[in-house]
């Protein structure tokens, strides 16, 4: 283990210290940085009652009379906890279990991806963990996401583990214990079945059109067999849940996704990026694919037609109560197109893990806590660019900094409104 210098070291305690108070004082006064934490938590929570009260009666009627854009799976479980004696004003410290979990296993995945990283730096990433305002929240305002989010990273960390080792057996074991883990992920909240559509195309590079490949994809048939045997029950109540009142056109409208889930991105890609005077000059190189991004501008602008009250993330938000209009929110999608070009972030696999993004929320309302800390998690694990970037014990600092304003941000947004209005 490293030492630190006596400077990092005060650094370090005084984040740390920082961050614990801060957890604790969202315990203490059931933190809700999201906003909405606590009504979506209030809506749910009659599910728990009614699968306890009368669990034949309400799996009949989930989908139509109780409608949830989750599965029944937590509800079931949460239920019978409840029906064992278990008090419901307890089922935030059961999730700080989960969060420990996902703490653990997002620092296996670091020192699996980033050998040289140093102590200090996982402390500050785990401390950027613990800001999150999606963590904090629904840890204290029970949701189905954290659940499938602690299996998510450890499905990941399965991931890293495969495209580590050189044996084909372990090989196989690992993308096995991957896709369990993201199908309990994937039960506890549907959306992230998505990712196995990356996974996939990773696992069948490696065995190619051979026996591993077709044992992984009956075993992931077969496991997935109850959730879409209830799907289709349920005449796919996932998908038509839409949550807001809207067209078919609206709903499958593409260029709403692509603009608003680009800011996002652009949002937590943005401690990574480290500008040099030789990127800028990129911007004057013009080419095929410099001239496909303006087409792509323009036609997604043309098309855009996202309400307000869907949520939209922060760039929309802003653009919105400062402008009145959507002009702040296209300059920043320009600017995204044209980031990700300079640090050659366009590139196949890069492609494939948005377009499992924008599959990944299906649904038409985009907010920024289904891509909290998701998108934390991709960067660092998954997006291949231009390593044109800081180093990774500097990153550290920068997500530090970055999610602690994050939270700042969120926990004062109500306010920020006012003035901004």
């Amino acid at each position: 283990m490293l030492k630190l210098k006596r400077s990092n070291y005060i650094i370090i305690s005084l984040c740390i210290l920082i961050t614990l108070i801060s957890f604790i004082l969202s315990f203490v006064f059931n933190e809700d940085s999201l906003g909405s934490a606590y009504l979506d938590y209030k809506f749910h929570e009659e599910l728990f009652f009614k699968f306890g009260d009368d669990f034949n009666k309400t799996i009949l009627e989930y989908g139509n009379e109780n409608k949830a854009r989750n599965s029944p799976i937590f509800y079931i479980i949460i239920s019978q906890l409840l029906n064992l004696g278990f008090e419901v004003k307890y089922l935030k410290y059961l999730n700080g279990i989960f969060v420990i979990g996902i703490m653990f296993f997002f620092l296996k995945s670091l020192e699996l991806t980033y050998p040289n990283i140093r102590i200090d730096t996982k402390i500050l990433f785990l401390c950027a963990l613990i800001l999150s305002p999606t963590i904090r929240s629904l840890t204290i305002h029970p949701y189905p996401l954290l659940w499938a989010i602690n299996f998510f990273i450890i499905s990941i960390y399965f991931y890293l583990k495969f495209l580590k080792v050189e044996k084909k057996k372990i090989k196989f074991i690992n993308a096995s214990l991957s896709i369990i883990n993201l199908s309990i992920a994937s039960y506890f909240t549907p959306n992230f079945a998505v990712f196995i559509l990356f996974y996939f195309i990773k696992f069948l590079g490696e065995f190619r059109f051979g026996l591993k490949t077709l044992i992984l994809s009956l075993f992931t048939f077969l496991i997935s067999l109850p959730a879409l045997t209830f799907l289709i029950w349920k005449d796919f109540y996932f998908f038509q849940n839409s949550g807001y009142d809207i067209t078919s056109f609206e709903k499958l409208n593409i260029a709403n996704k692509l603009i608003i889930i680009s800011s996002i991105i652009f949002l937590f890609i943005l401690p990574a990026i480290k500008f040099m005077k030789k990127d800028i000059k990129s911007f004057y190189s013009f080419s095929f694919e410099f001239l496909l991004i303006v087409f792509v501008f323009f036609i997604c602008i043309y098309f855009f037609d996202f309400k307000n009250g869907a949520g939209g993330g922060i760039f929309f938000q802003i653009s919105n109560l400062i402008f009145g209009n959507n002009y702040f929110l296209f300059l920043i999608f320009l600017i995204t197109l044209f980031v990700f070009y300079l640090f050659k972030i366009f590139n196949l696999e890069n492609i494939i893990i948005f377009s499992i993004l924008i599959l990944y929320n299906l649904q038409y309302t985009i907010y920024y806590k289904y891509f909290d800390p998701i998108l934390f998690f991709i960067i660092l694990f998954f997006v291949k660019f231009n390593k044109n970037i800081y180093d990774i014990n500097y990153l550290g600092k920068r997500y530090y900094i970055f999610y602690l304003i994050f939270l700042i941000v969120n926990l004062c947004k109500n306010q920020l409104k006012i003035i901004l209005i």
